[in-house]
């Protein structure tokens, strides 16, 4: 295999060919691997492939040659192939096209639509081919037509990709020169038992390029413009490569020594991988395609942080996990700020706060002076808060912390204990949630003989609605032929949010359940 790349076309192509040395007038087989390797997005509308026909040294397969051409993916592309002489129809504006010295084959997205190359590349096959009798050298010519401004403009480039021809006795030698294939490795680094054309995320863009080749042979492996590697005298040809984050053609030149001549072969091939990361991307517009949020709107989900190196510019709504905002570190606002709930995972003060006043007489490091109202709707320290200093050690989730003196003109708190709530109907494992922090009173009496009842407090233990549940607290009576036990109470705390339920067994007894919530004023 040989190759050679017009820099100005819009793709890269690769030509393989099996056997690696094509013999004169033996069959052989064509791959020809095409991808964009840029970093702008192309669009293709069509490919066409002109493999020269006829019995000089200069061509490549015989006149009146048939081809038969197949291409991958094969839901995205189709191939149309022509015999020499045979009149070519073009779809897009219904002209003809006679095609000259050689065999076109017309590769074509499938749907009829322009095709953007940029996660997967492109495979075309020609099978079932003779080489015809003339040694030398036969030029491919390629034609693309592509857009890189998003179908503004179409170009046409031409490339052009050498294969040269032996004779049978110096191609077919016991030098078997070929089989490039690309493996992907486990943990361990061991490489698969057959070779992948898809690298997959658990692959961690690890592989291990393999290929025959004699021992004295010289190698060299291109791939992803980075400096050549350099093999020899290896009896088992084989290199691990890394950081394969993109689809890439390998390229290996295997060079030897024959009679006093150098003989050089060229080995291609190409992997595709299923999470392409693409170091620099230039779009007019990014159209997110994932789940709908609650407003119906479809998401654009990037896994990883984002860094904007300018500022950047929302016309929308901005939303956080769950509705909420959350900013990791500090933020800064060149006005002022302004909301009625303020929610931070730490809130710290070093030296004082004063509200209300600019007298900082007689306040010490880590105070927190008000001279009028505290107000707000909710101020809530989802982790800690601390005054007066950035230790946090031996602190706890919830816990306010200040090092200084706290002094308020007025404060309210409205009450301690709100009003209680009786709860009806409350003794059949009805699962209940408390409305707030507060206390739990179960009361079960009676004045009847022969009466033995016991009630009892479930909480659920891991915050879920059908989660465990674990029996906290019981109240018993036991009334026989004389009063032994004819009343009992017990008392749960409950958290805000809390599940729990209230059941009971045995007969006779009056039973009650009242909720008293804590600081609910």
């Amino acid at each position: 295999m040989s190759g050679q790349c017009d820099s100005t076309s819009g793709l890269t192509y690769s030509l393989a060919t099996a056997p690696a040395t094509p013999a004169t007038g033996r069959p052989a087989r064509l791959y020809l691997v095409v991808s964009n390797s840029g970093t702008v997005p192309v669009l293709c509308k069509q490919i066409v492939v002109v493999l020269p026909t006829g019995d000089l040294a200069q061509d490549l397969v015989p006149a009146g040659q048939h081809l038969l051409a197949s291409v991958e993916p094969a839901d995205q592309w189709s191939v149309d192939q022509l015999q020499d002489g045979v009149l070519l129809t073009l779809p897009q504006d219904e002209t003809a096209a006679f095609p000259g010295r050689g065999t076109e084959l017309k590769v074509v997205p499938a749907n009829g639509e322009s095709v953007s190359l940029t996660t997967h590349g492109l495979l075309v096959r020609v099978k079932d081919l003779r080489i015809n009798a003339r040694t030398g050298t036969a030029l491919l010519r390629i034609r693309e037509t592509v857009s890189v401004d998003n179908g503004n403009t179409w170009e046409d480039h031409q490339v052009t990709l050498s294969v040269a021809k032996y004779p049978p006795e110096e191609a077919l030698t016991d030098d078997v020169v070929g089989n490039l294939a690309v493996h992907a490795v486990d943990t361990e680094g061991n490489p698969s038992a057959t070779p992948v054309t898809l690298l997959k995320p658990e692959h961690r863009g690890k592989a291990v390029l393999t290929w025959t080749a004699p021992p004295d042979a010289v190698c060299e492996v291109h791939y992803d413009g980075r400096e050549p590697a350099r093999l020899s005298g290896q009896e088992k040809w084989q290199l691990p490569v890394t950081d394969i984050t993109r689809d890439t053609h390998f390229r290996v030149q295997v060079t030897l020594q024959r009679s006093g001549e150098t003989i050089t072969h060229h080995l291609s091939t190409a992997v595709a991988v299923a999470e392409p990361v693409i170091p620099r991307l230039t779009v007019d517009k990014i159209t997110a395609g994932g789940q709908k949020n609650l407003l119906g709107h479809q998401l654009l989900t990037v896994d990883g942080a984002v860094v904007v190196e300018k500022e950047s510019h929302f016309y929308g709504a901005v939303y956080g996990k769950e509705a909420t905002l959350v900013v990791a570190d500090a933020l800064t606002t060149s006005q002022k700020l302004s909301a009625p709930e303020i929610h931070s995972d730490r809130l710290a003060v070093a030296d004082k706060v004063l509200v209300g006043s600019t007298d900082y007489t007689g306040m010490a490091a880590g105070d927190l002076r008000v001279r009028n109202d505290l107000t707000a709707k909710r101020l809530a320290a989802t982790d800690k808060a601390l005054v007066g200093s950035t230790n946090y050690s031996g602190m706890a989730d919830g816990d306010l912390w200040i090092k200084g003196k706290a002094t308020a003109a007025r404060a309210h708190i409205s009450s301690v204990l709100g009003t209680p709530t009786k709860l009806t109907g409350a003794f059949d494992h009805t699962k209940r949630q408390a409305p707030s922090n507060g206390v739990l009173l179960l009361w079960i009496r009676t004045a009847d003989a022969y009466a033995t009842r016991t009630i009892f407090v479930d909480i659920n233990t891991d915050g879920a609605w059908g989660g465990t549940y674990e029996t906290v607290a019981a109240a018993s009576i036991d009334y026989g032929k004389t009063p032994d036990v004819w009343m009992a109470s017990a008392t749960v705390p409950l958290y805000a949010g809390q599940w729990y339920k209230i059941w009971q067994a045995g007969e006779g007894g009056r039973t009650d359940a009242y909720f008293f919530p804590v600081l609910a004023g």
